[in-house]
């Protein structure tokens, strides 16, 4: 059998905030099989945001492609490499829960991101398309903040303190992010109505 060496088991022990010694294999296997108990819902939701933000790492580049405003355009690729470290926090959660990744995808970013590919289809280049991306975009933060909060509140629950603090921390994000895109939302909104009004003299 292979021995952890005891920076290892530290590094396992400092996210899980517990001791390896005290932990029973089999018994969190056989809760991550189960979705009945608080365990097996954390681990079903962990994997469900992952499959959010994997899916939004795709999304991102072509809503910031298909903005007109700069700032927007910027914002959304700003939120992309966020998004790729939120990945990489998940994944590190994973590896220290031992929580396989079930490859299921989440259908609701699946619904919210073709909303988003509707818009830029639908809407020609302009203010009004940008308005419009950003309550799409909105829509996808919202439901990430939900997600987050959720699962740092379970892993609390569960003992699981530096799990929760990791995904506070990326949820605190996320509602910079909503809070942001609301700032360039109110100049953006400005301009489409100002453009509507021109066009009409």
């Amino acid at each position: 059998m292979e021995t952890k060496s005891i920076s290892e088991t530290n590094a396992v022990n400092d996210i899980t905030g517990g001791s390896m010694a005290n932990k029973d294999p089999s018994a969190t296997k056989s809760l991550a099989n189960n979705h009945n108990s608080l365990r097996g819902l954390l681990e079903h939701q962990l994997n469900d945001i992952y499959s959010a933000e994997m899916q939004l790492t795709k999304a991102l580049p072509e809503m910031a492609k298909a903005c007109n405003d700069e700032e927007l355009q910027d914002a959304f690729l700003e939120h992309l490499d966020q998004t790729k470290k939120h990945v990489e926090r998940l994944e590190k959660i994973f590896i220290k829960l031992r929580i396989e990744k079930t490859g299921e995808s989440c259908k609701a970013m699946e619904g919210l991101i073709q909303e988003n590919k509707k818009i830029i289809l639908e809407f020609e280049e302009s203010p009004v398309r940008d308005s419009a991306l950003i309550i799409g975009a909105q829509k996808v933060e919202h439901y990430e903040i939900a997600s987050y909060g959720s699962v740092s509140e379970l892993a609390d629950v569960l003992g699981l303190h530096k799990v929760a603090d990791l995904l506070e921390r990326t949820l605190q994000e996320e509602e910079f992010t909503d809070k942001l895109l609301s700032e360039i939302a109110m100049d953006i909104n400005d301009d489409a109505y100002e453009t509507e009004e021109q066009s009409s003299r």
